[in-house]
């Protein structure tokens, strides 16, 4: 057994999408310590037989919820799944090898596909000034350019960079990823993507949960994640992506503004 807990989030009571992405992480060749189960405010509490269940009355967010949940553990290294995905059953050996390998090394994550022939993300790039999932919607056998970071969607971290908490809770959800690789650079340690396919991605199953709500964090994250770190992002090219995306700046406006 190695001394590796996983985290899994859910908003949503729990249900099928849920129980699949548990198998799969017991179902692991190489065993995990323990499986956590954050019940983020759930309609109707959570419960499980195969993982710890941690209860908020409320929804406090992704980005809170996984540190709370990372509080509750011990283990050396931590994994981040949603839990709209189905890991692999060698993504932990592949995984965890890396961070074995190289001590520099805080966080790793394979490609994910979204389906047999279409890749989800194969990490996170920032080459252009905006944050994107790197191949999203590419053939899995594209060619694709080096990535910039990891994405929080399933992920391997090493405690010891990590600190006392995971995610900026400010960010609640969305493109809090970004925000802690940008810090993990800072403190000179590395991401790393493996070139290989070892997880399925669903679909986003927060955002119906969240509403319009998702649409404004969205938004407002890009900016937080641009004006906190420097040369990771670059206002200018979200402003212009917005532009695009809502066609005019008041859209932007209410986007950066509305209560949250």
């Amino acid at each position: 057994m190695n001394d590796v807990d996983f985290i899994v989030l859910d908003a949503s009571s729990g249900g099928e999408m849920l129980r699949v992405c548990i198998e799969s992480i017991r179902d692991q060749s190489v065993a995990p310590r323990e499986i956590i189960i954050f019940d983020n405010g759930s309609p109707d509490a959570i419960r499980s037989s195969v993982a710890r269940v941690i209860r908020s009355e409320k929804n406090i967010g992704f980005a809170a919820g996984v540190n709370e949940a990372y509080r509750q553990s011990t283990a050396e290294f931590v994994a981040l799944v949603n839990n709209d995905v189905v890991l692999d059953r060698d993504w932990l050996a592949v995984t965890k090898q890396i961070l074995d390998i190289d001590a520099r090394t805080a966080a790793v994550q394979t490609i994910i596909r979204r389906d047999e022939l279409t890749i989800d993300g194969a990490g996170i790039d920032i080459s252009d000034g905006t944050f994107r999932q790197l191949g999203h919607g590419s053939a899995i056998a594209a060619a694709l350019p080096h990535a910039w970071g990891v994405s929080a969607t399933a992920a391997l971290y090493r405690r010891a960079a990590l600190g006392d908490r995971i995610f900026d809770p400010r960010f609640f959800a969305y493109y809090e990823d970004v925000e802690l690789c940008a810090r993990l650079h800072e403190g000179g340690w590395r991401t790393v993507v493996v070139p290989v396919v070892k997880a399925t991605h669903r679909g986003s199953a927060s955002a119906p949960i969240l509403g319009k709500r998702a649409k404004r964090l969205r938004t407002r994250n890009r900016y937080f994640v641009a004006r906190m770190h420097r040369g990771v992002g670059s206002i200018g090219a979200l402003l212009l992506e917005d532009l695009k995306r809502r066609g005019s700046l008041r859209g932007i406006v209410e986007g950066l503004c509305s209560r949250l």
